[in-house]
């Protein structure tokens, strides 16, 4: 009698905390988890509005992409459209496809030296992921020749955020009530690209997104 209870105990428990994230989020996304991540009901309350305080999340966003129309939140020029690629998202750790990265590219400026100033809005959809959460963020990037390498590749980097930034406009799911900071890294082949709907565009982008 005694033995049934503490299963009956167990199991109960393991119900409760179907909906609590596991401590290893970051990974290609697991919904099982075993006892030693059940938690108090005020902990799991507190995870499960904060899942991701003090977290980081490191993505790939790596493949060829085309680009369409699409809108975007107006930016601070104004600007309310964009050119808008679909890019195949992995997880940097592991190399596990999760899903898609929607980057819109919005007031190109040259500026000397053969640099462009573009602001970027990304939306990573997790599509991999139970219950597929998503989440956009804005940054201020820069593009610029390769100082050496392929002379087809061109670097994008985004500004590095200043203290109290938020660069994570709006969320779903899990990530619904996310804040933090975004930087992105990488290189971008334009050489198919002309600035119009229909160009094609190689990306092999690094994300380096840090949850408050």
């Amino acid at each position: 009698m005694f033995k049934k209870a503490i299963l009956s105990a167990i199991f109960t428990s393991i119900v409760i905390s179907s909906s609590v994230v596991a401590n290893d989020s970051w990974r290609d996304y697991d919904p099982t988890f075993s006892l030693n991540t059940i938690v108090d009901q005020s902990r799991r309350h507190h995870l499960q509005r904060h899942a991701f305080v003090g977290k980081e999340l490191l993505l790939n966003a790596k493949g060829n992409a085309v680009a369409y129309a699409c809108e975007i939140p107006p930016t601070e020029l104004g600007t309310s459209s964009a050119l808008c690629f679909d890019i195949p998202l992995y997880n940097m750790k592991t190399g596990a496809y999760v899903g898609i990265l929607k980057d819109r590219l919005a007031d190109i400026t040259p500026q000397a030296g053969g640099v462009l100033l573009v602001t970027v809005t990304s939306t990573f959809k997790f599509t991999e992921w139970k219950k597929k959460p998503q989440f956009t963020t804005r940054v201020l990037g820069n593009v610029q020749p390769f100082i050496k390498g392929s002379p087809t590749m061109t670097h994008l980097t985004g500004a590095i955020p200043s203290a109290g930034d938020n660069d994570i406009l709006s969320g779903t799911k899990r990530f619904r009530h996310a804040s933090g900071t975004a930087r992105e890294s990488g290189a971008i082949n334009l050489s198919r690209f002309q600035g119009a709907v229909g160009d094609e565009v190689a990306f092999d982008l690094i994300w380096n997104i840090k949850f408050d």
